[in-house]
């Protein structure tokens, strides 16, 4: 152990990246709150509806976010670790790798030992991106060495991580020209220039040489979806891809929405891999009681105003009895994802300042009624609230059977009514003169094709712990 302290100590790649975080340092560190009454007066009324688009840049840590961060984080820090230039064999690799500079990928030797992988799916709206990008912000991208002979650099650029979106065109060709264009622009350099005529093949070999040579710490890959992963004739060879990747020491996260890892799910080897650092999902609030939604998203996104005097107390429409509270009343007009309550509070905001009148419930209904932001997804988001996961399968983009499982899981887990208790508790022979009745319900019958649920003893520990970390960042 003192050994493995010892070698971080003298790693240089890690000589200059800042501290390790704990998870409730992460979360204050990535919690962004811009609209503060202190910083909202200073600015004439007549001007703040140009700050409208501030609401997009705050950052609201919750347990998923911040859980799937600090994987990040151990990636990260544990993949230069193990790269440390003071050990022979790492020199090694670097100039083995070298000499396949030019060679078809096919012809690559597999090497013993792979870096972790991670994935993290989710719906678009759930922040995924943001909650990254903000963490990658407290990093420096490139790091400059000067020579160490030791290490058998004259001068070294560090690549700290590289962000790659992929094309939508889903071709390796493709992914390999924007990054390409993200090295040089990271690094100064002129590589898309000088490998331009190179086949895609030697292109592959010659990235992945220049993530191990310049040490990249994580590759991030953005904008995974089914057309682009899933099914396109390059699927598998993607996959592939990012093994080699894994392969050559560097630790890779792909970002995207669930059915586009269909494919990865099928290969258990290859879900294995990817999921070293975690396999990661982010859900919208489930109800308006949700912990989440009521103690940070409501109070993060839904509370800063960029208006002198706070929203109206709550008070319900007629005839609304099924929204008791504000909670209630705003998730059934954002389905509980995060980039619908914060375009709903974007508009409602620009509803007030434009009539100068302060908000209120009629307000807020009569925007999200209205408002043209709101026509291409009010159905998707009525269709989520009511749970209707048939009505989910009319968009492309959702995997409606996901939501499938989880609400029927939900509606399963509910406790049973009191006169059903009762007859379950009546013994055999009290039911024996009793007709029998066909009671399975659309909801049992398809209880069956759950997966098997995880311990539940240690998701409701690791829940309490995260939440708890959450909490206390607004302490």
């Amino acid at each position: 152990m003192l050994a493995v302290l010892k070698d971080a100590e003298s790693n240089p790649l890690l000589a200059q990246m800042p501290p390790k975080l704990g998870m409730l340092e992460l979360a204050r560190a990535v919690r962004n709150r811009p609209i503060t009454k202190e910083n909202v007066s200073e600015i004439p009324l007549s001007r703040r509806d140009e700050l409208i688009d501030v609401f997009k840049s705050i950052v609201v840590p919750t347990s998923a976010g911040i859980e799937f961060i600090s994987s990040v984080q151990n990636m990260l820090y544990q993949g230069l670790l193990q790269r440390n230039p003071h050990i022979e064999a790492n020199r090694q690799r670097i100039n083995e790798t070298s000499e396949l500079k030019g060679a078809e990928l096919k012809t690559v030797p597999w090497f013993p030992t792979f870096a972790s992988g991670a994935i993290l799916e989710a719906i678009t709206g759930m922040g995924k991106s943001q909650i990254l990008d903000r963490y990658l912000s407290l990093l420096p991208t490139v790091i400059e060495h000067h020579g160490l002979p030791e290490c058998q650099w004259a001068k070294l650029k560090q690549l700290v991580y590289l962000k790659v979106h992929m094309p939508s065109d889903g071709s390796r060709g493709g992914f390999l020209e924007s990054a390409f264009l993200a090295l040089d622009e990271s690094l100064g350099s002129n590589y898309r220039q000088q490998f331009k005529s190179w086949t895609v093949e030697r292109k592959t070999v010659m990235f992945l040489h220049l993530l191990s040579l310049h040490r990249c710490g994580l590759l991030v890959v953005e904008e995974a979806q089914e057309k682009n992963l899933a099914h396109t004739a390059f699927a598998r060879e993607f996959q592939t891809f990012f093994l080699r990747v894994l392969n050559w020491g560097i630790p890779t996260v792909v970002l995207g929405n669930p059915l586009a890892f269909t494919e990865l799910r099928s290969f258990s080897q290859d879900a294995d891999r990817f999921s070293e650092g975690g396999w990661h999902t982010m859900l919208p609030a489930n109800d308006p009681t949700d912990d989440e939604w009521v103690k940070h998203w409501m109070p993060g996104l839904w509370k800063p105003t960029l208006l002198d005097e706070p929203d109206v107390p709550y008070s319900p429409l007629p005839n609304s009895n099924a929204e008791p509270t504000l909670d209630h009343f705003i998730w059934n007009r954002t389905a509980g994802v995060p980039r619908y309550l914060c375009r709903l509070r974007r508009e409602v905001q620009k509803r007030a300042l434009f009539t100068q009148k302060p908000i209120n419930t009629e307000m807020i209904d009569l925007v999200y009624r209205s408002s043209k932001t709101f026509d291409s997804i009010r159905t998707r988001i009525e269709a989520m609230v009511a749970k209707d996961w048939k009505k989910l399968q009319s968009f492309s983009d959702i995997p409606a059977d996901t939501f499938r499982q989880l609400w029927c899981r939900d509606e399963n887990n509910k406790p049973m009514p009191p006169d059903t208790q009762r007859v379950k508790a009546q013994k055999p022979e009290q039911l024996a003169d009793k007709p029998k009745q066909n009671t399975r319900s659309k909801t049992n019958a398809l209880k069956t094709s759950l997966p098997p649920p995880l311990d539940e003893d240690f998701q409701k520990s690791q829940i309490r712990y995260l939440t708890l970390a959450a909490k206390q960042v607004d302490a």
